[in-house]
């Protein structure tokens, strides 16, 4: 009997789905065990696998400057559609981008150079929006950048001296606004290759001041500082073009004569010189280059004949001559190029994630090498490892502040000082789902330093702190969920600064401080109503500048190490009680002023200052706990910074026992 199927819908024939994209089918009649075999060879539709869009903004075509951007899909080679337009016809700018968001910046129009910065969203297809301006007008500069900050390498200005620059300066990528100062290069020059970048550092490479140069410079993108030498190209190259992802970093195009086909690759997180790759399918210049996490795509260039619309690729975990992809929709070379699926730009942490889902670390306001920064670093709690980089404070440098607001969605930071403003009343936050930058919330009812912040699920609260003369008892509170102005909530039993604080579902607590003399004190409050602290018990010494706690629901394990000393000294408390502490155990390193975060069953601690030769050093350590028991603290990994003060560290989780 022949077989029938509802309005012809589906069919007999299965068809083989031509990758695992979400875009892609699988039509026809599957049993599941041929459906499960595709599965496991990677080649079945994956709704939460989606493809990412790969951007050339703007270039030089047959008769000068144009504004056309095309678009492709990475993991899918074909030729490229239209996607919209520049402001304005442009080319020899720097492009960069985040998950969301592609920047082109300066180039290069009619019969100047320009300062101008746009963007598109990668969502919506469209023409460019402002964004703000560099700090000249440049064109042939490169652009790097991760999911938080673009930085602006180099190029060529016509206002002052021979033009060559080695400025370097950066942006914000999520929020609009001017380019700002971020250090020097090694040299001055322009048309250097840059788009190479992993979440923590950026490198640009090759280009031309007086000659062709081989010179790679890297830079960590969350601080700011001059760049640091990297290596050497494989040979001396002017407008080489760049592409990565977060672990290797490919120089595609250009040479030492006028054109060259040479493919070479770096390490991004090492330093040293490039090694042979391969070569491109043609021997030109002046490529745009892009980049998900396994392909770099270069397109377009120029030759002796002008500007080409060949898009090529390779695998860049192999080493191998390019390939075909497929065409632009026009001809041209100079063209920017950013995507949406660089490892260095993708989101970590997905809402959907089962395993991040309460086990989000955070850890803000501390100083690289001395110098104050706004960075975010972030661990997944249960997970041993080191820490990554997740974003930045748009608010500024922060610090003098112990702990931080955490729901299981938004994080904030209330208070403190920021930059080389003692207090303020800056209230600001972030999605613990999504890297990126920190968004204004509102202002705190005082605007103080030295001050202590925790929370439960719904409300976050800031207590004591000062105003550089004045100590302060105050307590005030948001509701996270919303953005607004804090509410005044009480006051603390007398006005202390530099005090511990942490939570259960139900009560906040303090620990210690100074209140013009080092306390024992412990007081608490019940976060759901308003009124000032009671007495809780006491700490086993009296301290100050106190280090981090972590808490269960019904556990806060606080660390000692302060202002008395550095200690590895961990002491805990039964939070629904009242009572004074018991020993818990010990870190692994002797330090002071650590950070503490917590996903109700395990505590990791990190920061801190050490002594060295008498003197105050710097700790990348982080260790942790189980909070349930008691013993010494277990190695947990390192910084991504490397070695820092934490000046009064700022931590907070999407999973503490506040949240329980």
């Amino acid at each position: 009997m022949t077989q029938r199927y509802l309005g012809g819908i589906i069919t007999a024939n299965p068809v083989e789905p031509s990758d695992n994209l979400s875009t892609a089918s699988a039509s026809g009649m599957w049993t599941l065990q041929e459906a499960l075999s595709f599965y496991r060879a990677g080649d079945w539709p994956d709704p939460t696998n989606t493809p990412s869009v790969g951007l050339f903004m703007a270039g030089y075509g047959a008769s000068g400057a144009i504004n056309v951007v095309d678009k492709i899909v990475p993991e899918t080679a074909g030729n490229a559609t239209d996607f919209g337009d520049t402001s304005a016809s442009t080319y020899a700018g720097a492009g960069l981008s985040s998950d969301t968001r592609a920047i082109v910046a300066g180039g290069y129009s009619v019969s100047t150079s320009i300062n101008t910065i746009e963007y598109f969203t990668f969502a919506s297809a469209g023409n460019a929006t402002d964004f703000g301006d560099l700090t000249e007008q440049m064109f042939a500069g490169s652009g790097l950048s991760n999911n938080v900050r673009g930085v602006i390498a180099l190029g060529y200005k016509q206002t002052s001296g021979d033009g060559y620059t080695n400025i370097l300066e950066y942006i914000t990528i999520p929020t609009t606004g001017n380019s700002i100062d971020f250090g020097d290069a090694s040299i001055s020059q322009r048309g250097a290759a840059g788009a190479l970048a992993s979440t923590t550092r950026g490198v640009f490479g090759g280009g031309y001041h007086l000659g062709r140069t081989d010179v790679i410079d890297y830079v960590t993108i969350a601080t700011t500082g001059n760049a640091t030498d990297f290596g050497n190209l494989t040979e001396a190259r002017f407008y080489p073009s760049g592409a990565s992802n977060n672990t290797r970093g490919i120089f595609a195009g250009s040479g030492n004569g006028t054109y060259g086909n040479v493919i070479d690759y770096i390490t991004i997180a090492s330093t040293g010189n490039a090694t042979d790759f391969g070569n491109a399918v043609a021997v030109r210049d002046a490529l745009a280059g892009l980049a998900n996490s396994t392909k770099a795509i270069y397109a377009g260039g120029r030759n002796d004949s002008g500007g080409t619309n060949v898009i090529q690729q390779v695998t860049i975990a192999t080493e191998a001559d390019a390939t075909d992809f497929g065409d632009l929709t026009v001809a041209k070379s100079f063209s920017m190029g950013a995507c949406s699926g660089t490892e260095a730009v993708q989101s970590l942490y997905n809402v959907s994630s089962v395993s991040s889902a309460g086990n989000i670390g955070i850890f803000v306001g501390f100083q690289v090498s001395g110098a104050d920064t706004n960075a975010i670093e972030h661990i997944d709690i249960n997970t041993a490892g080191d820490s990554t980089m997740f974003g930045s404070l748009t608010s500024g440098n922060r610090k003098r502040m112990l702990g931080g607001i955490g729901s299981s969605v938004r994080g904030a930071l209330m208070a403190g000082k920021v930059g080389s403003t003692f207090a303020t009343n800056i209230i600001d936050y972030f999605s613990f789902q999504s890297k990126g930058a920190s968004v204004d919330f509102g202002d705190a009812t005082v605007a103080r330093g030295d001050v202590s912040n925790f929370s439960n699920e719904t409300r976050g609260l800031a207590s004591g702190g000062h105003t550089g003369n004045d100590q302060q008892d105050v307590i005030d509170y948001i509701t996270i969920a919303s953005t607004g102005n804090a509410t005044d909530f009480g006051n603390m039993l007398g006005v202390t600064r530099y005090h511990g604080a942490t939570s259960s579902t139900t009560r906040g607590l303090m620990f210690g401080g100074d209140s013009g003399s080092y306390q024992n004190v412990i007081q608490y409050i019940t976060i759901a109503s308003t009124g000032n602290s009671t007495d809780f018990g006491d700490l086993s010494s009296t301290n100050s500048y106190l280090s981090g706690s972590v808490s269960s629901n019904t556990r806060a394990v606080i660390h000692m190490g302060g202002a008395t000393g550095n200690l590895n000294t961990l002491e805990y408390v039964t939070t629904a009680s009242t009572g004074n502490t018991t020993d818990f155990g010990d870190l692994t390193v002797v330090r002071a002023q650590s950070g503490g975060v917590s996903n109700g069953t395990r505590g990791v601690f990190g920061h801190g200052t050490v002594d060295v030769g008498g003197q105050s050093g710097f700790d990348d350590t982080m260790d942790f706990i189980t909070i349930a028991s008691t013993g010494n603290a277990t190695d947990f990994g390192n910084h991504a910074l490397g070695t820092y003060k934490a000046g009064s560290s700022i931590a907070t989780s999407n999973g503490h026992g506040g949240i329980a």
